[in-house]
């Protein structure tokens, strides 16, 4: 039985988000880890209200209080069973809690919601789901404000045709099969990669030689003069319920171009993401 980790702050997009989890985990037969993280603003010594321990205290029991109303709430919605929904106060900055918790309680997924980042602020500093997304090594949803809730059954896995695709694309099916969906594995070819015509069809062969036997599997290349632009009027045309990403380590010059990607669709896009290692 997998294990499905869900941070809250119990605000509107929380418990849009949740309705998303909850689907998640009556697919995978999951048991689902619902986590409140609660901090003390930064004050300066004339903003204290009282002894700043008693305060602590207080927070916690606020968010104890919050999470068992978000928990019952919860169940009632998503209808899974009690004995598989346990709850997790922690302390601290919330992108690290949400990793270190993922880490330490070894679970196979993060589901988490986002707005996307609202202002110029945020897009310079990051949103939560970003940092997460960076730091965590299981795969992380990222369900945006406005998604959709629904049971996915097209996958969209925009490939950069970088070091392992066929085991990257089978890992994007280990959660398309159980839903019964279908995957199509594109890669937008833009007019900058170096001796992309031939890597690009040799690679492109490859993984349709892989999965030629699968007919929940389509393989295709396209090529644009943008990336993103490119990835977009797919998306429009194809209208997945799920984009899948992949992240990894590799030389400055490609982490720039792949976050130029990855981050432009936790910011601005209306659908459930999968982001998952390589």
């Amino acid at each position: 039985m997998k294990t499905l980790l869900f941070p809250t702050d119990f605000s509107e997009n929380a418990i849009h988000a949740s309705e998303y989890a909850g689907l998640l985990a009556q697919k995978f037969d999951a048991n689902v880890i619902l986590l409140n993280i609660y901090s003390v603003p930064i004050m300066t010594e004339y903003q204290v209200p009282y002894n700043i321990s008693d305060f602590t205290v207080e927070m916690k029991e606020i968010s104890e209080k919050n999470l068992q109303v978000f928990t019952d709430k919860f169940i009632e919605t998503t209808n899974l069973p009690k004995e598989r929904i346990s709850q997790k106060i922690a302390y601290g900055f919330v992108a690290d809690v949400i990793t270190e918790t993922a880490k330490n309680m070894n679970v196979d997924m993060i589901v988490m919601g986002t707005k996307g980042a609202s202002n110029a602020l945020e897009r310079w500093i990051g949103t939560t789901a970003q940092t997460v997304m960076k730091k965590t090594e299981c795969p992380l949803w990222v369900i945006p404000q406005d998604a959709t809730i629904n049971y996915p059954q097209k996958f969209l896995y925009a490939a950069d045709l970088q070091e392992d695709e066929i085991m990257a694309t089978q890992k994007v099916m280990e959660f398309a099969t159980p839903l019964q969906a279908i995957c199509k594995v594109i890669h937008i070819d833009d007019y900058f990669e170096v001796n992309a015509n031939q890597e690009v069809k040799e690679k492109i062969n490859e993984l349709k030689e892989e999965f030629k036997d699968d007919d929940n599997v389509f393989v295709r290349n396209i090529r644009r003069d943008d990336i993103i632009e490119g990835l977009e009027a797919y998306i429009n045309s194809y209208k997945p319920d799920v984009l899948a990403l992949a992240v990894y380590e590799k030389s400055i010059f490609s982490k720039i171009f792949e976050e130029s990607v990855t981050n432009h669709f936790v910011y601005e896009s209306n659908l459930p993401l999968l982001i998952f290692r390589k």
